[in-house]
């Protein structure tokens, strides 16, 4: 997972007896896609000054220190808790490197352009769910994703004069980010969201550490400086408020909303930075939002099937 959430297409059950409240949960997800806007852009502007390798680090032991706070895992350490260690490490190690290329990519596109090929989100996660989680995907999604590919296509425009490299590079990472997503799927079967929010945070900032000896680059401007701590604070605050939004309804009910995020970007990279997307951008969004939108129907449509013909 990026700075960006990724839709994921499932209908993930909800524990019994939750509290169902869909108008709070639709406003808590267009806040958290909003503020992943708002971390993209912050991670855009510290980026041109700084190394990625220090904003990425500041990220995340922002974010961790947030998340220690509310969490409070000295007094309840039970929080740190995990069924699969490994496989929390492989997840945040993950989350480190997607992040980084993410915000490399960020240094040379618009931001609505990284978000929409970010849209490839949920087209890799179908793909990868075939592999490594044993699903079944029939020719209805297969037909999405090769259309998801096709816009793309159009995004990128891979021809001689057209094509920029650092499209390479935010696909490697919404490809990595995937591969993040299906742990998360693992995990969220034997691990609180609790656990996963703080080592998530924490593990990259420890990580990261002993390496900042070398790269940290002062910021020389409030800019800056403000910059990284937006990069903390949102990234801490936004994945608060989506693990809150999934508390009040079922994901099957939210992942349309992660499309929020596309007009936040557009209105923050048209404030801050002045980008006006191309036609082919918005062309290609809609066929990437259109194609994500149609795996996730397909998968609710599955879900009510399997439902109703469950035995009693």
């Amino acid at each position: 997972m990026t700075s960006s959430a990724t839709a994921i297409p499932a209908s993930s059950s909800r524990p019994a007896g939750e509290v169902t409240n869909k108008a709070k949960a639709a406003l808590l997800m267009m806040m958290a896609v909003s503020l992943f806007a708002c971390l993209d852009s912050s991670a855009k502007i510290a980026a041109r000054e700084l190394p990625a390798f220090e904003v990425v680090w500041f990220r995340f032991a922002l974010h961790f220190l947030l998340v220690a706070a509310i969490f409070n895992p000295w007094r309840s350490p039970e929080v740190w808790r995990t069924a699969s260690p490994g496989l929390q490490m492989a997840r945040a190690s993950i989350q480190i490197v997607c992040t980084l290329l993410n915000f490399i990519a960020l240094t040379y596109l618009q931001i609505a352009q990284t978000l929409s090929i970010q849209f490839m989100g949920p087209i890799f996660v179908t793909l990868l769910s075939v592999f490594f989680l044993g699903e079944k995907v029939g020719r209805y999604r297969w037909s999405a994703i090769f259309v998801g590919f096709a816009g793309v296509l159009v995004i990128t425009r891979p021809t001689p004069g057209s094509f920029d490299p650092a499209f390479l590079i935010i696909l490697a990472s919404v490809l990595i980010g995937a591969s993040y997503s299906i742990l998360t799927r693992r995990l969220a079967r034997t691990d609180s969201p609790g656990s996963m929010l703080l080592i998530m945070a924490a593990f990259p900032a420890l990580i990261l550490t002993p390496l900042m000896p070398f790269l940290w680059v002062t910021p020389s401007t409030g800019r800056a400086w403000a910059a990284l701590a937006g990069a903390g604070v949102f990234g801490a605050v936004s994945h608060y408020f989506y693990i809150q939004a999934h508390r009040f309804a079922p994901a099957s009910f939210l992942a349309p909303l992660t499309y929020f995020q596309f007009l936040a970007v557009l209105l923050l990279g048209y404030l801050l930075f002045g980008d006006v997307p191309t036609l082919w951008t918005f062309a290609g969004a809609a066929i990437l939002i259109g194609s994500g939108l149609f795996i996730w129907y397909r998968e609710r449509q599955l879900s009510r099937q399997q439902m109703t013909s469950a035995p009693a």
